[in-house]
């Protein structure tokens, strides 16, 4: 009996410390995107600008606009809901809070941060979307 009980305890540590490597790969993977992203919000801003001072009065120059005013929304709106879902003085910003975490709770994070992550992608494909769709037109 005494080893069962000794195997299941070795057995929840693995799966904890697997799940909690799982969220640093995956914190790891939004912070570089965010990151990445960061760096093209000028960029967006720029576009917009060169594409407003366009004297054509093109029906596409105006949704090029839309697009690039979306993508920065959408950028602002996952950093305000990032930053809601994981502070950053708790786990797993602060890798060191984790301590005392079970597999579920650590589980529920490795959800939210899955769902992080397909929103900063969707994001990344809305920059990429409204910068070339923007540089076609102002070329």
């Amino acid at each position: 009996m005494r080893y069962i009980i000794v195997r299941l305890i070795v057995f929840e540590s693995y799966s904890v410390n697997k799940i909690h490597e799982s969220n640093l790969v995956l914190l790891d993977e939004v912070i570089y995107e965010h990151d990445e992203l960061m760096k093209d919000m000028k960029e967006l801003k720029d576009l917009k600008t060169k594409l407003e001072s366009l004297e054509e009065s093109d029906g596409n120059i105006g949704i090029a606009i839309n697009n690039l005013d979306e993508a920065r929304k959408g950028m602002m709106s996952f950093m305000k809901d990032f930053s809601e879902e994981f502070p950053f003085d708790s786990y797993p910003m602060q890798k060191d809070a984790r301590e005392g975490l079970d597999s579920k709770i650590l589980k529920e994070i490795n959800g939210k941060l899955q769902r992080q992550k397909e929103v900063v992608m969707e994001v990344s494909s809305k920059f990429s979307t409204s910068i070339d769709q923007a540089e076609k037109l102002l070329d």
